[in-house]
């Protein structure tokens, strides 16, 4: 097993240690101070537990003694196992202020301390800058200087295996190149070691030495990937939601975590979690969730699952009916077949099979398979072809059903069979977009349950204001997401 160390330089890393005591280097002159240790003889001894207030800014006579107190905070906190490897990010600027020794004073000390195989970086030289506020892109960070950082850790993190260890402390140097180094580090370990991000607070606040401690979750973290799994959810984007999310389930206080969740297990038709209570998404009608999956898919921009699911939204309210008149068999031999538990049972003149191989006989829908203690039990045929469409209209006799079923007819239905079975060309999909706007299923600008025939299905099976399912579960979400954990328990 093997780990890598990255860290940053910056003013505070390297101290200078004077009677006993360390004292840090004028900011406004670090550079030029650090151009004037380079010039003497230099060591880098242990830092010293007491430290003065007074600022260097001219150097004395003699050999310069330095620390690194920081590193060696770092260092003691991964124990008596020194990292095998580290990568050092400095800046080497023509700038009186600018750390341009600290990366090589680390060097040394990380050596010193064991540590053979040490990368510096430079990722800023010269006169170079940060940001360049000209331009859009550059405007934190420039381009130039992020493929540098990038290919450098790349680079360390190559031959990483999932067993090795990365330890992140960028405990000084340019914020906005910190926060970069911390998310590169994570992107080029992906599915590889894992990465501990450590901080150094500093000593003379807490009045005690600097000591490493593993990064505690921040809450801006959770704040972040808050609007994003929201902005994912609105976007009808569940699976990616909880994709952009999941890595924070468990987190102290991200327990909103799990709606997205639930809204993702929703996406993909698993069980929902008996603690889910968006009650909307295990609704007794199929055909609610039908819906909301088709509404989902459209916002997404997901044309192929919305052909689908039009059609499917149409069966499921078929079936939602046909469980209020007939019930399935409990024998696990014989699920497919069912009895009539209200209402009159099919007759033969538009739904009841009588086995002579007509095109007519097809159309009927049920089919008397056995008789048992006096009762019948049916075969139910509900596919293309006009089956349904007689449960509808004959059995059901349902208007909004029929009516829906005669819009989606053989063209909606071959056009489902066309994206099942071939490539979704964009042609098939603009296709599919211009058949299903014309016969009013989608709305002109691609929604589903604000179509009449949609909303007439679900008035049908006494499902009040269908236009507002997904707004009100949107809204719902949103509130759970948006109000913090800590709010919710205020009273």
């Amino acid at each position: 097993m093997t780990s890598l160390l990255v860290m940053t330089a910056g003013q505070t890393d390297v101290q200078l240690v004077m009677d006993g005591q360390r004292h840090k280097l004028d900011g406004n002159a670090c550079g030029t101070l650090h151009d004037a240790i380079m010039e003497r003889s230099w060591s880098v001894v242990d830092a010293p537990s007491r430290r003065s207030s007074d600022i260097i800014k001219a150097l004395g006579e003699g050999e310069q003694k330095l620390c690194t107190p920081k590193l060696d905070a770092v260092i003691a906190h991964l124990g008596d196992t020194p990292p095998t490897s580290a990568l050092i990010f400095e800046t080497r600027r023509q700038d009186a202020r600018d750390p341009r020794l600290a990366g090589e004073v680390m060097e040394r000390r990380l050596r010193d301390r064991g540590v053979e195989e040490v990368t510096r970086v430079a990722f800023l030289t010269e006169t170079e800058q940060l940001e360049d506020p000209s331009n859009d892109v550059d405007a934190v960070v420039r381009q130039s200087v992020v493929v540098t950082l990038s290919n450098a850790i790349g680079l360390a993190a190559a031959n990483l295996k999932p067993d090795d260890h990365v330890f992140v402390a960028t405990t000084g140097g340019l914020a906005a190149a910190n926060e970069l180094i911390n998310e590169l580090v994570r992107l080029h370990t992906v599915s590889g070691p894992s990465v501990a991000a450590l901080e150094v607070p500093d000593g003379d606040r807490a009045k005690r030495d600097e000591r490493a401690v593993e990064e505690k979750f921040h809450p801006a973290a959770g704040y972040r990937a808050r609007w994003h799994a929201l902005s994912l959810v609105e976007k009808g984007n569940l699976l990616g939601a909880w994709g952009a999310v999941s890595h924070l389930e468990g987190a102290p206080g991200q327990d909103w975590t799990q709606v997205i969740k639930w809204l993702a297990h929703f996406a993909s038709s698993l069980p929902l979690p008996t603690a889910c209570d968006l009650v909307v998404l295990s609704h007794q009608r199929m055909a609610v969730r039908a819906a909301l999956r088709v509404d989902l898919s459209l916002r997404a921009g997901d044309v192929p699952r919305a052909v689908h699911g039009t059609v499917a939204f149409y069966e499921a309210a078929l079936w939602d009916r046909l469980g209020e008149r007939i019930e399935r068999s409990l024998d696990p031999k014989k699920r497919r077949l069912f009895k009539v538990k209200s209402g009159a049972a099919p007759t033969k003149d538009k739904l009841l099979r009588q086995g002579d191989g007509s095109d007519d006989d097809r159309k009927r829908p049920f089919e008397l398979k056995e008789t048992v203690d006096g009762v019948d039990w049916f075969w139910v045929y509900d596919g293309d072809g006009g089956a349904g469409a007689r449960i509808a209209k004959h059995f059901l006799q349902s208007d909004a059903l029929t009516r829906f079923d005669g819009v989606l007819g053989s063209n909606i239905r071959e056009l489902r069979n066309d994206i099942a079975h071939n490539e979704p060309t964009p042609s098939l999909m603009s296709d599919a977009r211009s058949r299903m706007q014309t016969a009013a299923l989608w709305s002109s600008t691609d929604t589903f349950l604000t179509q009449p025939l949609v909303q007439a299905v679900l008035n049908d099976l006494g499902v009040p204001q269908p236009e507002k399912l997904l707004v009100n579960l949107l809204v719902e979400v949103r509130q759970r997401i948006v109000t913090t954990d800590a709010a919710r328990r205020t009273p």
